[in-house]
């Protein structure tokens, strides 16, 4: 018996296999697989040449998996879509398909009460309590997703739109923006942002890593966009709170701007620690929470102290950013 572990993402996509011991298999990377926003077939694409490798080693029978998708949960017949596409590509029955923030959670505080926010090129929040569970943020590039990688490139690219044309004084956030991306002008801006043959929505959130290395340099500017996108990420954590009445819960995080980003993070962290929030790192990366999801719900039981020892062995030696 094998235990697969997916975590599905708006850039990449991650999978981890483990022999009943915990013990890593298999590992690999591909590309993004939001259904909704990167379509159909580069799902397919991406999860074939995710999990295909695998197939000439184990048998399909042989694993449990559980799959962490974004867009499960926002469009009807999702998991029974997404099964079917899985099996199609892969042969692979998934015993669980979740939502990603799902095993950020289970990775976060290995599947126990709390709230997990995963704040990456999306945002969403996921919280449970006993049977009780809530879903805060994650509507999506076009109306939602505040405080992400996305959010944050947006931002920075509207201010910098407004320098241009004279709606905003000019900073060093146009001008060493343009020298991250070796823009000369307008016509290259525009061209960056609206290119047809590249991802807009991958492009734009890697804008956030620009906009803290400018912030690293004293640009106010780009400071307040971070320190805004750490408030929209309070207030998601907040409001899951409250919606699942829990006193003083422990909150884990996930993805690039809350674990690379120090500035949005310490913002988070201290106006959480204000309000008698625990905040912890993530005791496993979300890959390995879906492991620990997929353990913990066809058992029916918590895998034991060495399980959870070599999986932590897995996190300290692979790395699963």
């Amino acid at each position: 018996m094998y235990y697969l572990g997916v975590d599905g993402g708006g850039t990449k996509t991650l999978a981890c296999v483990v022999d009943e011991k915990g013990k890593l298999i298999f590992k690999n990377v591909s590309g993004p697989t939001n259904i909704l926003e990167n379509g159909e077939e580069i799902f397919r694409k991406n999860i074939r040449e995710l999990l295909s490798p695998i197939l000439s080693e184990i048998k399909p029978e042989e694993i449990i998996s559980c799959f962490g998708l974004p867009a499960v949960g926002e469009f009807r017949d999702d998991v029974k879509v997404l099964r079917r596409i899985i099996k199609e590509e892969i042969q692979i029955e998934p015993n669980f398909v979740v939502n990603d923030v799902v095993v950020g959670w289970a990775g976060g505080n290995l599947a126990r009460d709390g709230i997990h926010l995963v704040a990456g090129t999306g945002t969403i929040a996921y919280g449970r309590k006993g049977k009780r569970e809530v879903r805060v943020s994650g509507w999506g590039s076009i109306i939602g997703d505040e405080g992400s990688a996305y959010y944050i490139g947006v931002e920075t690219l509207r201010e910098v739109s407004k320098e241009l044309d004279g709606r905003a004084k000019k900073s060093l956030l146009s001008l060493l923006l343009f020298e991250e991306l070796n823009l000369r002008d307008s016509l290259d801006f525009i061209n960056f942002i609206y290119d047809p043959n590249k991802d807009r929505r991958s492009e734009i959130a890697s804008v956030a890593k620009i906009t803290y290395k400018i912030a690293l340099k004293g640009e106010k500017k780009a400071i307040k966009i971070l320190k805004n996108a750490a408030w929209e990420l309070v207030l998601t954590v907040v409001t899951a709170k409250k919606k699942l009445r829990l006193m003083y819960p422990v909150v884990t995080y996930s993805g690039s701007v809350i674990e690379k980003n120090d500035i949005v993070r310490a913002e988070f962290i201290k106006a959480l620690d204000k309000e008698g929030y625990k905040v912890i790192p993530p005791q496993l990366s979300p890959v390995l929470g879906a492991i620990v999801y997929a353990y913990v719900n066809y058992h029916g039981y918590y895998p034991d102290e060495s399980f959870i020892k070599n999986l932590k062995n897995i996190e300290r030696s692979e790395g699963n950013g």
